[in-house]
């Protein structure tokens, strides 16, 4: 015998995340808590045998490994049976976390349990992403986001992947804040070491800028006073 469970009110952007423990049609349990300690996760409610909810998690199950790599997890929960939960996470391809919410707690809690005459009890559709302080920083009910602005949040929130980094020849100009120095061709070498023999024959200290003439006269005039 199961407890009922008042339905709650949908969780709303910034409130706290009902916890949940499920079991999964992957096999083992699954405890919010535990999940999101590791990253954000997306908790999106399935209706089993409904061809929208497999299509729309088959196009979610593309991105699986893409969101997983921004270290988020993909959680599904429906209200269904383990048989149930097994068939849909064949159908829709899903490789992380089916779960079957056959207790109708989780759905209750999260403000989301139906009831239709032919279908019976269902949760509603609703997408939720849970940050890593427990917290709903996102949340779409009724209308489900594209896979692709699923992964576009949970990369905000976690920061990862990392943007490839540029070449590393580019990087050092980056950070220098200019153009490397270029090496000077043979040539060049060749044209410098001329002038600065011209230099010298032209009587011109390379160092100094000035004439020798002019230095050996002040060496001298002590000299000619004395």
């Amino acid at each position: 015998m199961f407890t009922r469970t008042k339905i709650g009110p949908v969780p709303e952007v910034g409130a706290g995340a009902p916890e949940f423990s499920l079991s999964s049609a992957q096999g083992g349990q699954l405890r919010l808590s535990m999940r999101t300690a590791r990253g954000p996760v997306v908790v999106a409610f399935y209706r089993p045998g409904d061809d929208e909810d497999v299509e729309y998690f088959k196009a979610l199950a593309t991105k699986e490994d893409e969101i997983n790599l921004a270290s988020g997890s993909v959680v599904a929960i429906g209200v269904a049976e383990p048989t149930e939960a097994r068939n849909f996470a064949r159908a829709s391809g899903l490789k992380s976390y089916v779960l079957y919410d056959y207790a109708r707690v989780t759905s209750r809690q999260w403000g989301l349990l139906e009831k239709d005459r032919k279908q019976g009890d269902y949760a509603r559709r609703a997408v939720f992403i849970v940050g890593p302080d427990r917290n709903i920083a996102h949340a779409w009910v009724g209308k489900r986001p594209e896979p692709e602005e699923i992964l576009a949040k949970v990369s905000e929130i976690s920061g990862l992947p990392k943007p490839p980094e540029e070449p590393e020849g580019d990087g050092k100009e980056a950070e220098e804040g200019g153009e490397k120095p270029k090496k000077m061709s043979a040539e060049e070498r060749e044209k410098i070491k001329a002038e600065r023999r011209a230099a010298r024959e032209a009587g011109k200290s390379v160092k100094s800028g000035r004439p020798e003439g002019d230095a050996s006269q002040e060496s001298e005039a002590p000299k000619e006073e004395g």
